[in-house]
């Protein structure tokens, strides 16, 4: 340890640039192999699974939902428990019950917890003080309502690694009850998206890769039993507008070939444009359903958007008493380039399976001696997939990380999930550093996003603690200097002072 301790920050102390510089790459790096097609295909399956589970979650008043006793529901990741179990237990929290969707997600022995943040910012995730006994409590006083829940889900990984961090499966709000009715959505989803001539028609039919969301009056997640992206492809907007059988469209074999069963549109052959169905499925009894009840019937005072856009009825959307369907542009290029690539914002954070990820150039090549070490954020700001449907995000110019090495957050998403370091406690010590002269770690504000420009080396450093702090994923971040914070972590060591 050094000899002389110093605040981060002042004169003595030597901060280091985080983003876009990645951090060198020893010799025994490893690179991360795309994966194949049939593990992307069980891949697809796990993400359907979290996808299923995350729609059961319907539109709860306070007054409906008790939280059951500790440990039932896994409040906090210390609490997590299989997925069975939670739904056994988490009584009115869940609407419906979509079991037979989620065999292949219990299978791998997949495990959830959820928080809760009231309206004043405290967040109950199961420490003491902070249980479901404490939430039960404050959702019967309105002056903490609305409460936001997030559910967190993880699962065994599918290359035999060990559990894979948790990721966020579904957040709603419980709102005070004269606060329910809906009365406008706004269907959010990409187009037109481009893709490559011969790229994989499945790529587009894959509902996390299209941006597809549906939000309320508020900019709220609105529940639904299910969003699809219809299998055929049409001619024409008024065509798939108007078609009765969303997967069925009217493009020939010489446009989109077909699979050897000759039954599963396979590739894009044909550069053109097609259309394709949306469709947002109402759970039942759900808010959502009783506004396309009462729209079909009656549509004044309620309305309906596209991307943000005010939409009409018969053009823009059609809809029944449990379903809104919009439509959507799918531009197929001359080109047969390799990458398709959209902008995008947020952070992407490196697993820990390996110490390094390699990164790739602009011709997907790996780059000599740069890498990203594991468990570090790093800003993106565009998204590139191929016709095969790999995908990467670029975290500096020319520089591209494969998505199988990184969990992505939006801002909206980001590791506070909108809520800040919260926890905050007065406290004395030293925090040392220990990883190595190739790491940095960056610092963050109380909001919990990153510091641009600012880190510490990982060559046993040693910075004075004044507080600790947790954010909404349970890690816990050392206050070093002012508003700059380290987060926890392999080869972060807290000493309380005595």
């Amino acid at each position: 340890m050094k000899k002389s301790i110093k605040y981060a920050g002042i004169a003595a102390a030597t901060l280091l640039t985080v983003a876009p510089v990645a951090a060198p790459v020893v010799s025994n790096v490893t690179t991360v192999q795309a994966a194949d097609s049939d593990k992307n295909a069980d891949q697809s399956e796990i993400d359907k699974g979290i996808t299923d589970f995350g729609n059961q979650f319907g539109d709860q008043d306070a007054s409906d939902v008790t939280f059951a006793a500790k440990n039932l529901i896994g409040l906090g990741k210390d609490n997590a428990v299989d997925l069975a179990t939670f739904q056994t237990n988490a009584g009115a929290l869940l609407n419906t019950d979509n079991t037979a969707k989620l065999t292949k997600l219990k299978a791998q022995g997949a495990k959830v917890y959820v928080t809760a943040t009231d309206f004043k910012g405290t967040t109950y995730d199961g420490t003491i003080g902070k249980d479901s006994s404490d939430l039960n409590s404050v959702m019967a006083l309105d002056s903490y309502l609305p409460i936001k829940v997030t559910v967190y889900v993880q699962y065994n990984a599918l290359d035999g690694t060990g559990y894979t961090p948790f990721k966020q499966a579904a957040t709603f709000n419980l709102n005070k009850s004269d606060e329910d009715e809906l009365t406008s959505v706004n269907a959010k989803f990409t187009t037109p998206l481009t893709v490559a001539k011969n790229s994989k028609v499945a790529a587009t039919q894959l509902v996390n890769g299209s941006n597809v969301s549906l939000t309320d009056q508020n900019g709220d997640s609105i529940a639904t039993d299910s969003i699809t992206l219809g299998k055929g492809y049409f001619y024409t907007y008024s065509e798939a507008m108007k078609a009765t059988d969303p997967d069925t469209g009217d493009v020939k074999e010489a446009d989109i070939s077909l699979k050897d069963d000759e039954t599963t549109l396979d590739e894009f052959k044909t550069a053109g444009t097609y259309y394709q169905r949306v469709t947002y499925t109402a759970k039942s009894g759900s808010s959502l359903a009783t506004l396309l009840g009462k729209f079909t019937t009656d549509p004044n005072g309620y309305s309906v958007y596209v991307n943000g856009k005010k939409a009409s009825a018969g053009y823009d959307f059609v809809n029944t008493d449990d379903t809104i369907s919009f439509v959507r542009a799918i531009n197929v290029s001359d080109s047969e380039a390799e990458w398709t690539t959209e902008k995008t914002s947020g952070v992407v954070t490196t697993k820990n399976d390996a110490d390094y990820y390699t990164l790739k150039n602009n011709d997907n090549n790996s780059i000599k001696n740069r890498a990203l070490a594991k468990n570090t954020a790093w800003k993106t700001n565009a998204v590139r997939t191929d016709q095969n449907g790999n995908k990467q995000y670029r975290v500096a110019t020319g520089e591209w990380i494969d998505a199988d090495s990184v969990t992505f957050s939006d801002k909206a998403t980001d590791n506070n999930n909108g809520t800040g370091l919260t926890d905050i406690v007065k406290t004395k010590g030293v925090v040392v550093i220990n990883k190595g002269a190739n790491y940095v770690y960056p610092l963050f504000d109380a909001n919990g996003d990153t510091i641009k420009g600012r880190a510490v080396s990982g060559d046993n450093t040693a910075w004075q603690v004044a507080a600790t702090a947790k954010d909404a994923d349970g890690n816990t971040y050392y206050k070093v200097a002012t508003n700059e914070w380290v987060m926890g972590g392999e080869g972060v060591t807290f000493n309380a002072a005595n």
